[in-house]
C-alpha cells in the first residue's frame, strides 16, 4: 500500500514505526516548506539519511574536513584523484586507507542521529515513501540502524535539551578554560576534544562546526565541562546589527509642507484681522477721491475757456465727467 500523507494526520514516529514493522525497503521523503529530509530503509532498518534546507546541504566529505577528521590538503588530493578516476570520494578514502570502515560507520551513524534530532519534533509537513528505492547504492559502507533506537535517543535528547539550553542560551557565547579547575574530574573523550577547542575566542557555534560532534553533543559536552568547573564564560560575541540605511536629509522635502502651512496661516490672519477691522470701523475707503475730482474739474474749465473763448457751464462740465 502507498505510504504518504501529512504529518498533521499521522505523526512521524508512527510513519517510521510502520515502515520498520512492515520491513519495507525504500526511501522516505519528508518536506516542510524549504526543508527536505530523506531516510533510506532496507528491510525496515535505516541505511542513511540527509537533511537539506534551501542551499544548505553538507556533503559527508565536507563534514570530514570541517571537523578536522581529515586534513584539507588530503581532501584536495583525494578530490583530484576522484576527478581523474571518477571513483567516489568515500571509496578512495576507504580503499586507500585514509579512513577505516569503523571510523566512517561511526560518522554516518552520528549524522543519521543528527537528522533524527532535527525532525523528531516536526508536527507538520508532507511525507511520501518511495518503495523499492535505494539510498547510496554504490556505498562501500553498509549501515543498518533500528528505528526504535533512533527514536528513543531523539526523545532523550529532546527531554534533556531545555536543561542544557538554560545554561547555554546562545551560540554567541565564548568560553575560556579555567587555570585552576574547581573539580578534578576526568573529562570523557568527547569532552576532552571540546575542551581542547575552547580558546577564549571561539563561540559555541564555532565549536559546533569544528568539533565534529554535532549541535546536541557539543552543547552537552560544554554543559558537563561547566558543571565540572573546567570552563567559564569569557564574553558574548555581539551579533551584527541589521540597521536600516539612513535617508539623506533634503530641504526639498520641506518645501511643499512649508508652503501649505504658510498659506493656512495667512488665511487665518486675514480672517481674524478682517473681522476685527470691520467690527471696530478702523478704516474707511472712498471710492471717489473728491480732491482729484475737483482738480480735474477746474482744469477742464480753463481748457474749455482757452478753446472756445468762454467759460463752460456746469451742465457742459458735468456731462463730460459723467461719460
Amino acid at each position: 500500500m502507498p505510504i504518504e500523507g501529512d504529518l498533521k494526520s499521522l505523526n512521524l514516529t508512527s510513519v517510521l514505526q510502520l515502515i520498520s514493522q512492515e520491513r519495507l525497503t525504500g526511501v522516505l521523503k519528508i518536506r516542510r516548506k524549504a526543508e527536505i529530509v530523506a531516510v533510506g530503509f532496507i528491510d525496515g532498518r535505516i541505511t542513511g539519511a540527509f537533511y537539506e534546507k534551501g542551499e544548505e546541504f553538507e556533503r559527508l566529505e565536507a563534514y570530514l574536513v570541517k571537523s578536522g577528521i581529515i586534513g584539507k590538503n588530503l581532501f584536495d588530493m583525494v578530490e583530484q584523484i576522484h576527478q581523474e578516476t571518477k571513483r567516489p570520494v568515500m571509496n578512495i578514502l576507504l580503499e586507500d586507507k585514509y579512513l577505516t570502515a569503523e571510523e566512517v560507520q561511526r560518522i554516518i551513524r552520528f549524522k543519521i542521529q543528527e537528522v533524527f534530532d532535527k525532525i523528531f519534533t516536526w508536527q507538520e509537513g508532507e511525507f511520501k515513501f518511495e518503495q523499492g528505492a535505494v539510498m547510496y547504492p554504490k556505498s562501500l559502507i553498509k549501515i543498518r540502524m533500528d528505528v526504535e533506537g533512533l527514536i528513543l535517543e531523539a526523545a532523550r535528547r529532546f527531554d534533556e535539551w531545555p536543561r542544557i539550553a538554560k545554561e547555554i542560551p546562545s551560540g554567541d557565547l565564548v568560553y575560556k578554560k579555567l587555570e585552576k579547575p574547581e573539580l578534578k574530574l576526568q573529562p570523557q573523550e568527547d569532552e576532552v576534544r571540546v575542551l581542547s577547542l575552547v580558546d577564549g575566542h571561539r563561540t559555541v557555534d564555532d565549536l559546533v562546526e569544528i568539533s565534529g560532534l554535532g549541535k546536541f553533543h557539543t552543547y552537552s559536552c560544554l554543559y558537563h565541562l561547566l558543571s565540572a568547573g573546567q570552563i567559564e564564560i569569557a564574553y558574548t560575541k555581539p551579533s551584527p546589527e541589521q540597521t536600516r540605511p539612513k535617508k539623506a536629509f533634503s530641504l526639498k522635502t520641506l518645501i511643499n509642507p512649508a508652503i501649505i502651512a504658510a498659506a493656512i496661516i495667512i488665511i487665518i490672519i486675514e480672517f481674524f484681522l478682517g473681522n476685527y477691522v470691520s467690527s471696530h470701523h478702523i478704516l474707511s475707503f472712498n471710492i471717489i477721491n473728491n480732491e482729484v475730482y475737483q482738480f480735474d474739474y477746474t482744469n477742464y474749465q480753463k481748457t474749455f475757456f482757452c478753446r472756445y473763448g468762454r467759460t463752460a457751464s456746469m451742465q457742459e462740465v458735468e456731462g463730460v465727467f459723467e461719460k
